[in-house]
């Protein structure tokens, strides 16, 4: 198939070698601002891919503000220009065009927590003087030098996201009275206009006219209404009289409400495209649609239609760097889609691999690509022991390296915890990483042998060179007084086997994100549903986990924290406050523990038993966790078994 997002496209005066480019994205790999290899070797991962241009993002221009990121690569200074000569040589080594992005948070420190309450307090936009605001105008402009300094074809300017930029154009931060403030859009943008202006005028007078300056526009706060389509329309026109060559266009912050920005399951593909369809009916220059872009048909469909010309794929790329070469050879069917899991957005460790899907993310300065991995299988057969995320993985890297992988599973279908995992609401996606592993497995011919109970016996009749265990966990049920009655169901059996629960009184024990999730399947099915946790609220931290909840809650769940369980009857559950000591009862004709999951200790070591040397114990069969931790693992196992 002939897309059209393969096809050329002219920013300013600049050439992009086709219209799918990847928007900046915290990746978290640097040190003190300065460039690290994990850095450089992400971003050649990215541009390698077969995208027109990679933009290196949220650059710091003053580590000394508050809300900085130190570990994003900085441009306060010149001494960080090297490290950045190296990213941007990456990207070119690539095939890709360098974009680089100053960046300023325009926020006082804050936590997520309270974040929305205290945004407007949060937001540095109405403390700022007029010298303070032509000072940091300045500073925006020197970065730019040290951008193209460094070898950028590109410099963003970043004006979304709740940070300073967006906040001048933004009612609902943007409460100045002066030239800056909101009595017309020309005053509003005069604060990106004069930055831009200058920015312009410092590369040029450097010899460093070719530079095109682009932007990123948000096209709404997500929780209010403050940028109406009137106001972005006009402020799209104001980049353009400004110079700018292309608008990249986004929705969303940290300030006002984080999953706007980051997207999940509930939302559907493209939900943020109509923003861009604005800007492009309202300027002459390239404009690019961003957010939860993922199948080219849907890709080429928005660009055929005229609502953008280009594409900024931001956790596409990370999932599969390759997307765009898989289109180029027409391999749709191989592409490894995003989950909408969100695990990318976290501020992880170096050495963490930043994707569900991708063993690689992150980890690109040693985890090697298959390809470059020596194939010494040599035909030679390995029993790989459970279906999961981490077993497929394994099962897929072997046949790559070409040995002869046989994947075996007790159950008659792939993806272990995969498949519950993607049935609650919002939670579909999941199945995009059965989808892979499926189209993999049958595009390598790998042997597949499902409910098949391996046993220490069946690997000896095998003789196999290795045995690599991914037999996963079990769901742990507390030995709580009455926790073998009839009407308790554990989590796992309700979401795989969906009994006919409805309109009953069900207590769903424990708030994490499948106790969550099932409270919310449960509720939409007209039950009354409360949640028992015995830990306070505070202990939900992660993102995903804080909107679960809010599904949840908003579905009608009740949620009891501080509360332990003490016994399980027929028709009830009974409870004491962790902090008082005083016993409640909950009326329950269904009663769910969701309490968490044991490795598969015992299995293990009976398929031990079969005497191979080589024996490998992986994913939650190793150690209960995420998925990414587990295909980290399936990965590196893989890759070294037999170097």
């Amino acid at each position: 198939m002939s897309y059209s997002f393969l096809k050329p496209v002219k920013v300013g005066n600049m050439i992009l070698k086709n219209r799918v480019i990847v928007p900046a994205m915290a990746r978290y790999l640097c040190k003190d601002g300065f460039v690290t290899d994990a850095y450089v070797e992400y971003l050649r991962a990215i541009a390698e891919g077969g995208v027109a241009m990679v933009t290196v993002g949220i650059m710091p221009i003053d580590l000394s503000w508050p809300s900085t990121m130190p570990t994003q690569p900085c441009l306060g200074d010149d001494k960080y220009i090297p490290g950045l000569t190296r990213a941007v040589a990456a990207i070119h080594a690539g095939g890709a065009k360098s974009s680089l992005q100053p960046w300023m948070p325009g926020r006082a420190p804050y936590t997520y927590a309270n974040a929305v309450e205290r945004a407007q307090d949060i937001a540095i936009v109405n403390r700022l003087t007029v010298d303070e605001i032509h000072n940091i105008q300045r500073k925006y402009a020197a970065a730019a030098l040290r951008c193209a300094m460094a070898g950028a074809d590109v410099v963003e300017w970043h004006n979304a996201h709740n940070y300073l930029g967006e906040q001048f154009y933004s009612p609902y931060f943007n409460h100045r009275t002066d030239e800056y403030g909101q009595q017309s859009v020309e005053n509003s943008m005069r604060f990106a206009r004069e930055a831009i202006a200058l920015t312009r005028k410092t590369l040029d007078d450097a010899g460093y006219s070719h530079v095109e300056l682009t932007a990123k526009l948000n096209g709404s706060e997500i929780i209010n209404d403050d940028i109406t389509p009137e106001i972005l329309a006009a402020s799209a026109k104001e980049l353009e009289k400004a110079g700018i060559s292309l608008i990249t266009v986004n929705g969303g912050g940290g300030l006002t409400r984080l999953e706007g920005m980051s997207g999940d399951g509930h939302r559907p593909e493209g939900w943020k495209v109509k923003y861009a369809e604005i800007v492009k009916n309202a300027v002459s220059i390239p404009v690019a649609a961003s957010r939860n872009l993922k199948h080219p048909s849907y890709v080429d469909a928005i660009i055929n239609d005229g609502k953008c010309d280009l594409v900024a794929l931001g956790r596409t790329s990370i999932c599969d760097p390759q997307w765009v070469n898989k289109c180029k050879a027409g391999r749709e069917d191989l592409i490894r889609y995003c989950l909408s899991c969100m695990h990318c957005v976290y501020a992880l460790p170096a050495d963490v691999c930043g994707c569900t899907m991708n063993p690689r993310c992150r980890r690109e300065a040693f985890a090697p690509r298959v390809e470059d991995t020596p194939h010494t299988g040599d035909g030679r057969k390995v029993m790989v022991i459970g279906a999961g995320p981490a077993g497929c993985l394994a099962a897929i890297t072997l046949a790559q390296r070409g040995f002869k992988p046989i994947l075996c599973d007790k159950n008659d279908y792939i993806g272990g915890m995969m498949l519950p995992a993607g049935m609650p609401i919002g939670k579909q996606e999941f199945q995009n990483g059965i989808n892979y592993y499926s189209n993999m497995l049958r595009e390598l011919k790998v042997d597949v042998r499902l409910n098949t109970e391996v046993t220490a016996e069946l690997i000896k009749a095998e003789a196999p060179y290795a045995v690599i265990s991914a037999v996963g966990s079990y769901e742990f049920i507390p030995p709580i007084k009455g926790a073998d009655g009839d009407n308790v169901l554990g989590v796992r059996r309700y979401i795989v086997e969906r009994p006919e629960i409805r309109d009953k009184k069900v207590v769903v024990l424990g708030c994490g994100q499948t106790g969550l999730e099932a409270a919310h399947m449960l509720a939409a099915l007209g039950n009354d549903v409360t949640e028992v946790e015995m830990q306070e609220r505070a202990f939900i931290t992660l993102l995903e986990h804080k909107l679960d909840l809010e599904y949840a809650e908003a579905s009608g769940v009740k949620t009891v924290f501080g509360h332990k369980v003490l016994e399980l009857t027929d028709h009830s559950v009974i409870a004491e406050s962790v902090a008082t000591g005083e016993k409640v009862e909950f009326e329950a004709d269904v009663i769910i523990p969701a309490i968490g999951v044991k490795s598969n200790t015992a299995e293990v070591e009976k398929l031990r038993e079969c005497g191979v040397e080589k024996f490998f114990n992986i994913g939650d069969s190793a150690k209960t966790g995420m998925i990414y931790e587990a295909i980290s693992a399936a990965y590196d196992c893989a890759t070294t078994l037999n170097l």
